[in-house]
């Protein structure tokens, strides 16, 4: 059975180009040589980004690269997809050495004073994919029930919302495993709504398929917005919430395609419109994100559509002239981008 959308195996070598700074340290030189366009260049917040490969780890820099360093590097195993409070913290999914259980940690901006929130046990559950709720008291979370591995899922998966004050857990939907697996869970700037994807094997079929749904946070009105032969996945809602943006081809489930961002209504009233235009050849558009203000969608750029390949780096897509612009080039792997709001 391909891999759940909980475990990322894919395998590749791992390179980190570029020195790593603590904040009171000499910055390191900016990551790319490209001028960034004034809207981004002014930004003050951190931006985050995963390093990819077989020990995948959370870096945070400023936009231009200085600063860099690694964050939670007292947790042994991975760090992966982090995100951004507006009160000035950081969520982001932890997986221990040598076991099967995701948690969710909670730090400071900048990835220091890491603690562990409603801690999962073995055989129990397993969290990840944190995304903070607009007024910064929930986190939401991609949730598997009961006992798994890649190859022995467990029998039940969903999506879940954390009191991050409390440790308290509320499941928001729980269902088969064999029936889809739940992606990447994003919260509405209203705090309504989730929206998140799901990924199944269908029968006959080379490849899984992938959508895009949304549901109320209490669970009810569930709703499927792209068509499964659409293959979209790792949605982000715009700022006003009037939009959703996600990415063919999403890398968690798929190991090469035509990675494209499409923009549709979050009613899903209209058809998705396509805002890249790459080919089966690439270069692949993954992961997007919206930066705080709406005007710019950073995403991770592989030039090669294998995902097991370098380079992957951190693009721009700037709304209003549709032009892309490198962002953290200077290394070989930079994933999953996140930027921190900052007003």
């Amino acid at each position: 059975m391909r891999r759940i959308s909980f475990l990322l195996t894919v395998v590749v070598s791992l390179f980190v180009a570029g020195c790593t700074s603590g904040g009171g340290k000499t910055p390191v030189p900016a990551a790319t040589a490209t001028r960034l366009p004034a809207g981004l260049a002014a930004v003050k917040g951190w931006l985050a980004y995963s390093t990819g490969g077989d020990n995948d780890r959370i870096h945070v820099s400023r936009i231009n690269g200085s600063d860099d360093h690694e964050v939670a590097g007292e947790l042994a195993g991975e760090t992966v997809r982090a995100d951004f409070s507006h009160d000035g913290r950081m969520a982001f999914s932890h997986y221990p050495p040598d076991s099967g259980v995701h948690n969710v940690y909670v730090a400071k901006a900048d990835g220091t004073g890491a603690r562990m929130v409603a801690e999962c046990k073995p055989g129990v559950c397993s969290r990840e994919f944190p995304a903070w709720s607009p007024d910064d008291k929930w986190l939401a979370t991609v949730v598997q029930f009961g006992p798994g591995d890649e190859d022995n899922p467990p029998p039940e998966v969903g999506v879940a919302v954390i009191d991050v004050a409390t440790g308290a857990v509320r499941v928001v939907l729980r269902h088969s495993s064999k029936d889809f697996q739940d992606g990447l869970v994003r919260w509405s700037p209203d705090g309504r709504r989730l929206a998140f994807y799901r990924w199944r094997d269908s029968l006959g079929q080379a490849l899984p398929e992938s959508s895009v749904w949304v549901v109320n946070v209490d669970g009810s009105d569930l709703k499927q917005l792209t068509p499964w032969n659409m293959l979209c996945g790792d949605p982000d809602w715009s700022p006003d919430g009037s939009q959703l943006i996600c990415a063919t081809y999403p890398p968690a489930n798929f190991d090469a395609g035509p990675g494209n961002i499409y923009v549709l209504k979050a009613d899903g009233s209209d058809q998705p419109r396509a805002l890249t235009t790459n080919g089966a050849r690439g270069p692949r558009a993954a992961q997007p994100r919206f930066t705080p203000d709406g005007r710019f969608i950073l995403y991770n750029r592989a030039t090669n559509p294998a995902w097991n390949a370098p380079p992957r780096h951190i693009y721009a897509l700037e709304l209003a002239t549709g032009r892309s612009t490198p962002v953290l080039t200077k290394g070989d792997f930079y994933t999953r981008p996140s930027l921190q709001p900052t007003t």
